[in-house]
């Protein structure tokens, strides 16, 4: 009974702390990355099309989120609720096992299980869409492997029959999810090894007792490797066993490297984990952030502290110091566990790096706290230990927290971006490819941008395969911007059942430089661009087809469950709109918006912001609007030569008063 009660007293634990890491941001998080094009593929196709979009590589994965999103659908909170839980539970499985690997361990056992629950050196947890599948794998592994020790140490047959089929079916899951997750093998091997290498048998006696309890195992790496060497064929080299593995036979120097990377690798997932991603992600923060990240670290901490009271833990003393026996145990189990978690990730030419390859520590990250928590046994006082213990959650938590909060202004700007657009633009013609710059906010993959604009202007249903993204977007890599600047070039790339035909003579240029600023579509004819923007933009932006934006009609509504509500109506929503009748000729329309704009309280954070009102005030012939907005369009002299160059031209093309072209040659242009 006393047992039990410490089991799950530490499980709430693990819970309760891994709940402070993870859930107080979770209702401001959105879609990110490949969130869009999987939910945007659900929106025109529906959950059936996931055999689609993970056929080439892991087509397991639709056997998850085939039912996740009918359960969920296209609301993202249930799907954080989810990885949350996996993720945590993840860590109670861990805790259980080293319960039964070492019985006199529960303080050992209990900090294993805490610190891999909130590992800070994962750091995709915010994207709980698209990794969904990898925090269900990692689920499903620590309870293979629990279920493995538990059918060692079970004396009835019946029960050890059937953990051994729960083990095996739930390694099969796991692997299902994620190929290279085929490294806690060595965590399971090498817990069957110590179970069976203890007593004073010999060593003849106890290799043949590894050897059969390790048989039915074998069906979990030698079941899925069969079926994925003789059966399935990858579509991406990425995940190309036969292919990765002769390399080395074809350049030798290859293993060379390979070694090299597992040695920096070993350094990143047990002490960079712990240093880096803190100092990139936490350090950096808002000082309001800040204050909340160190608010949240304290209650973990002092969560920590009362609950290792509760158990029965006291800081005057340390639990019985280990044999070297089970310390050479421990260690042996940790660096075996870690070398399986890191080879396969390196035999694809994988490596891990901090903060954009985290997903590759998830495995190896098991041994890491577990050699950690052996360093912390290995401490005399209990108080130091929890003391230590307290200092590597508040790591985490904080670590967490900072990830989170950069994932939360990314969301949130990328709802603005879209949400602009759309008050911007009624509609935008099939076809052309769409360039855009999100402030603070690097693009990684074009569905980064084609996802949303779908999501808005084409949700409607597809019948056939591929889906076909009728608004195609470009990221601006060196290639592409060379093309637009040629004006011609098309790729027509498919991939995970997405097809498109991107025309790098037939673009349309969207750029926020500032997460306060407004969205810009551009007039390739007259581009308006601020000195801020980078380069390739600048390249690009002549190139930029306006015309491609549908003018009539109704702006869109973006759907609330995914972009959330709409945001209120400040400067951007009037530059918006007047910039709508710019592009319209309803030049009547635009004062009548900057007086509501400047009614509210309303003023530009960019003075090229004005532009829209300058040019409809020149048109009206208001002088008087004209000379103040110059005033402040002049202040930057890099600005006021661009605000030069575009009145000029624009008194080229509209009808002006003299007494106008003589404000805009003498007063812009002077």
């Amino acid at each position: 009974m006393q047992n039990k009660k410490q089991f799950w007293l530490g499980a709430l634990l693990i819970f309760i702390v891994s709940a402070i890491a993870y859930l107080p941001l979770v209702k401001n998080l959105g879609y990110l990355n490949d969130d869009w094009y999987q939910m945007y593929d659900m929106l025109v196709k529906g959950a059936s099309f996931y055999h689609e979009i993970f056929a080439i590589d892991r087509p397991g994965r639709a056997l998850a989120m085939i039912p996740l999103f009918t359960l969920f659908g296209f609301n993202p909170l249930w799907y954080h609720l989810s990885a949350f839980l996996f993720r945590m539970m993840g860590g109670v499985f861990l805790f259980w096992t080293g319960r039964m690997l070492w019985k006199e361990r529960n303080f050992f056992a209990l900090v294993t299980g805490l610190l891999f629950a909130v590992y800070p050196g994962f750091l995709s947890q915010p994207n709980a869409i698209d990794y969904q599948s990898h925090i269900l794998a990692l689920f499903l592994a620590m309870l293979s492997v629990a279920l493995t020790v538990q059918s060692l140490l079970a004396t009835n047959f019946r029960n050890k029959v059937l953990l051994i089929a729960g083990s095996v079916l739930a390694g099969w899951g796991a692997l299902s999810q994620m190929e290279y997750y085929i490294g806690i093998e060595g965590f399971r091997f090498a817990a069957i090894i110590v179970l069976m290498w203890r007593g004073e048998d010999t060593f003849r006696h106890k290799l043949t007792k590894v050897i059969k309890a390790s048989l039915p195992f074998l069906l979990v790496a030698g079941g899925f490797l069969a079926w994925r060497l003789f059966f399935f064929e990858s579509a991406r080299k990425a995940t190309d066993v036969g292919l990765q593995v002769s390399q080395v036979l074809s350049s030798p120097l290859t293993a060379l490297w390979w070694l090299n990377y597992l040695i920096q690798d070993f350094f990143t997932v047990t002490l960079a984990a712990w240093t880096m991603p803190v100092y990139q992600l936490a350090f950096p923060m808002r000082l309001k952030d800040m204050a909340v990240a160190l608010a949240l670290s304290a209650v973990a901490v002092t969560t920590v502290l009362f609950g290792l009271r509760w158990r029965g833990e006291k800081t005057s003393e340390a639990e019985s110091t280990s044999s070297k026996g089970i310390m050479g145990e421990t260690l042996f189990l940790s660096l075996v566990t870690m070398v399986g978690g890191l080879v396969p990730v390196i035999l694809v030419n994988r490596h891990v790096t901090l903060p954009d390859y985290s997903r590759y520590t998830l495995i190896a990250s098991v041994g890491a706290v577990m050699l950690l928590a052996l360093l912390i046994e290995g401490i005399s006082r209990r108080g130091t230990q929890i003391t230590v213990i307290g200092i590597l959650v508040a790591i985490a938590v904080m670590t967490h927290y900072g990830n989170t909060i950069r994932y939360v202004y990314e969301t949130e700007a990328t709802r603005i971006f879209w949400q602009q657009v759309a008050w911007r633009a009624p509609n935008i013609e099939d076809g052309v490819t769409l360039i855009a710059s999100y402030p603070n906010s690097p693009l990684a993959e074009d569905y980064f941008i084609w996802g949303p604009a779908n999501f808005i202007y084409r949700p409607e249903k597809q019948s056939a395969n591929p889906v076909v993204v009728r608004l195609p977007a470009a990221v601006l890599t060196g290639d592409v911007v060379n093309q637009i600047v040629a004006g011609s070039g098309v790729e027509t790339p498919l991939r995970r059942g997405n097809y498109l035909e991107r025309d790098f003579g037939d673009v349309l240029v969207m750029i926020q430089t500032r997460e306060n600023g407004c969205v810009r579509i551009i007039d390739g004819d007259a581009p308006e661009l601020s000195p801020s923007d980078a380069d390739r933009l600048k390249l690009i932006a002549p190139r930029s087809r306006l015309d491609a934006v549908i003018t009539d009609g109704e702006s869109p509504t973006p759907p609330a469950n995914i972009f959330g509500k709409e945001p209120e109506h400040g400067w951007c929503y009037f530059y918006q709109k007047a910039d709508l009748a710019r592009q319209r000729g309803e030049w009547e329309e635009i004062p009548v918006l900057l007086n509501q704009a400047l009614d509210g309280g309303y003023y530009p954070n960019d003075s090229l912001e004005w532009m829209p009102f300058l040019q409809a005030a020149a048109v009206l012939d208001d002088v008087k609007q004209v000379r103040e907005m110059t005033k402040i369009l002049t202040a930057d002299k890099i600005l006021g030569m661009q605000v030069c160059d575009l009145m000029t031209g624009f008194a080229q093309k509209e009808t002006l008063s003299d007494e106008m072209k003589s404000v805009i040659g003498q007063g812009i242009c002077k």
